[in-house]
């Protein structure tokens, strides 16, 4: 077989692709296996003019950045927040640091602003004293007086009664204890307060007192708050017996006596007793006063305790009979049957 020569098969393969162009082979990922030549891209490109396009930039949840309005909004909010804290801060250290006084004896030292001197045209301290310009007056509007709390109920145990000087001493103590609660309860309940009443009991020799010598077949009486019982007279010599009502009349009388001198009213008396024009029943006045408001307290006890109808009956008996006042017997009804300081104004 004749074979070509070389130099005529490589000149047959030059000419066909100075005919047919470049070969480019094909790309893999082209599913037709076919190819473009490069020519052919370069004459897809010269059809237009090339675009550069920029890259797309995407905020999360926004389609574009914040505008510059709302960047100035924010610093202006910022900028307010700054200047009302400034202020705050301001307010507080001015409060800090103006003048104070400490409250005298208080460990934590809590300042207190000072505060001017009161003016002197201001209205004058109230008071709960009586007027003093007429002491008459001044008796009839005393609380003792018009008072209109009512005595509540007591209680009143009472020793076994006997008429030795002894035996009455522990009388008159349990009974100044029933006295104390009722009388007490009932003053404060008035807007009184408690008579700090004190007891003593004469049996050996004379007894020194602010108002005088009181000797044991003296009276019973009361001088500046205290009570002095005198047993000896009570038995030897008014003869009570063995009734132990009229010595506890005798001892409430008393008691009621020595209130009067403790809220005032013997003060008041006395003042009213000393002007020119007294009147001449006050001193009358004063122990009816006294007798009703032993008939409060015994209208309080009756029918509890040791405190009978017999007892009863017989406080009435003596409050009524001997060295009692004019109308007695109507005043200690009143105080027995209401209870009430008002009643017993014999002032009025």
């Amino acid at each position: 077989m004749a074979q070509d020569s070389p130099g005529a098969d490589d000149q047959e393969r030059t000419r066909a692709r100075e005919t047919d162009g470049p070969t480019v082979w094909a790309d893999p990922a082209d599913t037709a296996g076919s190819s473009r030549s490069l020519d052919d891209l370069m004459r897809e490109s010269a059809a237009g003019p090339m675009t550069l396009r920029e890259p797309r930039v995407v905020f999360p949840e926004d389609a574009g950045p914040p505008p510059r309005s709302r960047r100035g909004y924010y610093v202006s909010l910022t900028a307010a927040v700054l200047l009302v804290l400034g202020l705050v801060g301001g307010l507080v250290y001015l409060t800090l640091q103006r003048p104070v006084t400490p409250v005298a004896g208080d460990a934590t030292g809590v300042p207190v602003p000072q505060l001017p001197p009161p003016s002197e045209s201001g209205p004058p301290p109230s008071t709960t004293e009586p007027p003093q310009g007429n002491p008459l007056a001044a008796l009839r509007e005393h609380p003792l007086s018009t008072a209109t709390a009512t005595m509540a109920p007591v209680t009143c145990p009472l020793p076994r009664f006997d008429t030795s000087d002894a035996t009455q001493a522990n009388f008159y103590e349990a009974a100044k204890v029933c006295a104390d609660d009722g009388f007490n309860s009932l003053l404060q309940a008035a807007g009184l307060d408690a008579a700090q009443i004190r007891l003593v009991t004469v049996q050996d020799g004379p007894v020194n007192t602010p108002c005088g010598s009181v000797a044991p077949d003296a009276p019973s009486r009361q001088c500046k708050g205290t009570v002095y019982m005198t047993p000896a007279r009570l038995r030897d010599v008014e003869g009570l017996g063995l009734f132990p009502g009229k010595y506890f009349g005798v001892f409430l009388r008393t008691y009621a006596s020595a209130v009067q001198y403790a809220t005032g009213v013997t003060g008041l008396f006395d003042k009213a007793n000393a002007a020119p024009d007294a009147a001449e029943d006050l001193s009358a006045r004063l122990a009816q006063q006294a007798t009703c408001l032993a008939g409060i307290a015994s209208g309080a006890m009756a029918g509890k305790g040791a405190v009978d109808g017999n007892i009863t009956n017989e406080i009435r008996e003596r409050l009524t009979s001997t060295d009692d006042p004019p109308a007695a017997a109507s005043w200690l009804t009143k105080g027995f049957d209401s209870r009430q300081p008002a009643r017993c104004n014999t002032w009025a």
